[in-house]
């Protein structure tokens, strides 16, 4: 055989090895060209890189699944060794896009869901099979894309139907594999992550993200992920700015939280309920508190009882506030912490490390005929409100206002855990679940996820970043427990 020959023969294989490559890949990732490309928010679940961090193996979540296992393939069609995404379209629908895995499969899964009437009868249209769950939700798939969209009904669902079908045929080119969520998601290394664009973030977010200049998608987006441990669950939230003036604010947040030193740790409470804490240099802050309307409006008030601009202005350091609750020893029986919440001022503690102690020369010219301050010593003072009393002064550098007359250091270095998380951070805050829940008329009903925890941490290492931590008991395999007594649950219905 000639040389030519052999070379010829040679790079056709190559190329069929190639293009059978190309092919193939093309095949497990065409269910992401379904995936709109202006959605308003992106998600993505790694299945098997999930279930490796919550210790929970495929077959044991075949069996919440009530399905089974024939030749690695899930018996409900999908390809679970595949992320799943799931986004927001711009009408306002919500979307789950999956990869398929065996389509009979599915055919019969979707055929037994209508058996138990969750499921409408199979259709055919446009070479996909249709399918209405739980009479709101529209399921489209071949062999190999999965979309499911909804919630719709009546003529939405058909107008959503003809949505469904554009989303389906459309090239990569067209997908959200070309915008900015998908980029930005791709960075995100959690098996669970999300890129959320600012309009589709509840009101209150809303809120809180405008005064940082941010209005839509072109200002920032926010980066959310999940990491899973035995006993925890980490949440990161972070903010990725898309131009100057959004940078500028967070430079200057950074400006007005400093890292934390956790001098005030040694005054924390051992029966507190939550407790948080920051770093701020006085002038500063006032300064930034009075930028927002409504902040200022409240300042003005407050002054008129005391001179709240000029300890504002004396501080310089660790500001921290604490909810405490009840006594050691209710505490270890598990009672409820008996107080209203018209009654929680009075088990609020505010500490502060100041500068200097000006502003104590005029306490006792303090406010008004409603509230009486009373001089107790050159240091401390009293704000007699009716039947109760509000203690402030200074002791030692460090400012106080709570129910109880002067500081009383923790020699039981409470917050152990938190300590090393606490110093070097620009906010944190911890709240004891339980104990919250068990304050007599707050109130509070926790979401039943959240009866889990035992504890809420919250930290900001620098501005557009935040943590949260929920922590489960020690022994506790969360995600584990949390599904099986959902599907405990569900199978007494």
């Amino acid at each position: 055989m000639k040389k030519k020959t052999i070379i010829l023969i040679a790079g056709i294989a190559v190329a069929a090895v190639a293009s059978a490559i190309f092919v193939f890949r093309g095949d497990k990732n065409a269910y992401l060209n379904s995936l709109p490309g202006d959605a308003t928010a992106l998600a993505r679940l790694d299945t098997k890189a999930f279930l490796d961090e919550a210790d929970l193996s495929l077959q044991e979540l075949l069996q919440l699944l009530r399905c089974s296992r024939e030749e690695g393939k899930v018996q409900t069609g999908l390809d679970v060794t595949r992320p799943v995404y799931a986004f927001t379209s711009p009408s306002g629908y919500m979307g789950v896009a999956a990869a398929v895995g065996d389509e009979d499969d599915l055919q019969t899964f979707c055929s037994s869901l209508q058996t138990q009437g969750r499921a409408s009868e199979i259709t055919s249209q446009r070479g996909y099979s249709w399918v209405v769950l739980q009479q709101q939700w529209l399921l489209a798939f071949d062999k190999k894309k999965a979309l499911l969209m909804g919630p719709a009904v009546g003529a939405a669902q058909e107008q959503l139907r003809g949505e469904m079908a554009r989303l389906l045929e459309q090239d990569k080119k067209e997908s959200a594999t070309e915008s900015t969520l998908y980029a930005e998601l791709k960075k995100a290394e959690e098996p669970l992550a999300a890129v959320v664009a600012p309009e589709v973030l509840p009101a209150q977010a809303r809120d809180l993200l405008r005064s940082f200049n941010v209005t839509s998608l072109s200002d920032a987006l926010l980066l959310l992920d999940m990491e899973v441990e035995k006993n925890e669950l980490k949440l990161e939230a972070e903010v990725l700015a898309r131009n100057e003036a959004v940078r500028q604010e967070l430079k200057r947040l950074d400006e007005v939280l400093r890292p934390i030193d956790g001098e005030l740790l040694s005054y924390t409470s051992e029966d507190h309920v939550a407790w948080m804490a920051a770093n701020v240099e006085g002038e500063t802050l006032l300064s930034a508190l009075r930028s927002n309307n409504n902040v200022r409006t409240s300042l003005i008030a407050l002054n008129l009882i005391f001179d709240l601009d000029r300890i504002i202005s004396s501080v310089d350091g660790d500001v921290a506030l604490e909810l405490r609750g009840t006594t050691r020893a209710a505490l270890a029986s598990g009672s409820e912490i008996s107080y209203e919440w018209d009654d929680v001022l009075s088990h609020l503690q505010l500490t502060a490390q100041v500068k200097n102690t000006d502003f104590l020369a005029y306490a006792s010219s303090w406010g008004n005929m409603f509230v009486e301050v009373q001089s107790l010593s050159p240091q401390d003072f009293a704000l007699n409100l009716g039947t109760s009393s509000l203690y402030f002064g200074v002791q030692e550098d460090i400012f106080y206002m709570g129910s109880q007359k002067g500081l009383t250091e923790n020699t039981n270095t409470y917050l152990r855990r938190e300590r090393a998380d606490v110093k070097g951070a620009r906010f944190f805050a911890t709240c004891r679940l339980p104990k919250l829940t068990q304050m007599q008329g707050a109130q509070i009903p926790l979401p039943d996820a959240l009866t889990h925890f035992e504890r809420l941490n919250i930290e900001m290492e620098r501005a557009g970043e935040l943590k949260l931590e929920l922590i489960a008991p020690e022994g506790t395999q969360i995600v584990r427990d949390v599904l099986f007594q959902a599907n405990e649950l569900m199978s007494r219905e």
